[in-house]
């Protein structure tokens, strides 16, 4: 082999090992969050600190100072080399001028290739506009929230399209960081778009995870439970929570019925014909027949979507009300 050809394979053999050790995919999550995807083998990044000859204008490049997590590094220059191996190589870094001044800041995120987005579980009281999404964390770390988005979205295929328009959704995050409290502003009636909620966190180690979900409001809609009162002696009587959306002509609900005898928790009381359907006895209003010795135990959702039901409400006929 001539020394042309095998500096040629040697050159060639560089670039492979090079470019092979480089993250598999980059992205900018927020500005100044940097996700990298990386196979959990040694790899490098090249991490600039200013991009623009604008934003060099008058400062010495050479001396530029990074430091990682709040620790000042040897490192001077433009770029810091982020040495990235199995998942370790995410943080924060900080360069700043000869003066201290400070220059940038860029949030490094490592996220394992082929790794899946985990389910949120959301539930909503009513239809208007309201509801909560919650998660769990891996265990044995700490997590922070990095971002929460939430939006309607049409799917075509496997591509999605996002919505701009009045119905902005506006989500909260909740004491303790494992869910979001979110409101639309202008609930839609007769849903098109599906409502899709992202939350990306990350963990100590800089490791992130994302949850997703998308759903129409329709299917995650749990009414409250009942109040059960007692109008007589073998008479029971619940009416509609007062969560539940107005008009009820509009919005109306069908209760469960399940009668047994020493019924103690009535998810454990199930009734061989799946319970009793009854209808309104007044708008917004059920009543139902109940022996002294018997067990009531009810529970609602909207008839027209087939929505989750609400829990249970547990009634005990006699003279003495009781309710759980």
């Amino acid at each position: 082999m001539s020394s042309k050809a095998v500096r040629l394979l040697v050159i060639f053999s560089v670039y492979l090992m090079v470019n092979g050790n480089n993250p598999k995919s980059q992205r900018t999550l927020l500005p100044n969050v940097l996700v990298l995807e990386v196979t959990g083998q040694q790899a490098q990044f090249t991490l600039p600190c200013l991009d623009s000859t604008a934003e060099m204008k008058g400062i010495l490049v050479k001396n530029i100072v990074w430091m990682v997590n709040g620790a000042d590094t040897r490192i001077r220059g433009n770029t810091f080399l982020v040495s990235l191996e199995e998942s370790f190589g995410g943080g924060n870094y900080t360069c700043y001028s000869e003066e201290r001044a400070l220059l940038n800041h860029t949030l490094v995120l490592l996220q394992q290739v082929g790794s899946k987005r985990a389910d949120l579980n959301c539930t909503a009281q009513n239809y208007d506009g309201g509801f909560h999404c919650y998660w769990k964390y891996p265990k044995q770390s700490r997590w922070t929230v990095a971002l929460v988005k939430a939006e309607r979205t049409n799917a075509s295929g496997k591509s999605w399209t996002s919505f701009s328009s009045e119905g902005t959704i506006h989500c909260d995050l909740d004491t303790g960081g494992t869910g979001i409290t979110c409101r639309e502003t202008c609930p839609q009636r007769e849903e098109i778009q599906l409502v899709r909620v992202s939350v990306c966190v990350y963990s100590e180690n800089f490791i992130l995870e994302e949850y997703s979900v998308d759903f129409y409001m329709r299917e995650i809609v749990k009414p409250d439970k009942v109040k059960i009162e007692k109008v007589n002696a073998t008479m029971a009587e619940w009416s509609y929570p007062e969560s539940w959306s107005s008009p009820h002509s509009y919005f109306p609900l069908v209760s469960q019925v399940v009668v047994r005898k020493n019924c103690k928790k009535c998810g454990n009381c199930p009734d061989r014909n799946n319970g009793q359907m009854v209808t309104n006895h007044a708008p917004g209003v059920f009543q139902f027949e109940i022996r002294k010795t018997k067990t009531l135990c009810v529970r609602i959702r909207d008839p027209l979507y087939a929505s989750q039901w609400s829990d249970w409400s547990r009634h005990r006929g006699g003279k003495k009300l009781r309710k759980t």
